[in-house]
């Protein structure tokens, strides 16, 4: 798979993922977003990019071990 579709099927999965917890746990997606200070904000925006990061890293490590 090319990482130019990749990279949207990982964006899809983590939404899934997310979209999943917030509902078992019975939050609205939609008042949360209201409700959220601007520094938790950030901080969850950064969390998302290092995850983001930690699978980009995993992918690459992936597909040079099948390189091998």
């Amino acid at each position: 798979m090319s990482d130019s579709k990749q990279q949207p099927l990982n964006n899809k999965v983590v939404e899934v993922m997310v979209k999943t917890i917030l509902r078992k746990n019975g939050v609205q997606p939609d008042e949360v977003k209201n409700n959220i200070p601007e520094e938790q904000k950030q901080m969850i925006k950064e969390m998302v990019e290092d995850l983001k990061k930690q699978v980009e890293d995993f992918q690459q490590n992936q597909a040079k071990d099948k390189s091998e």
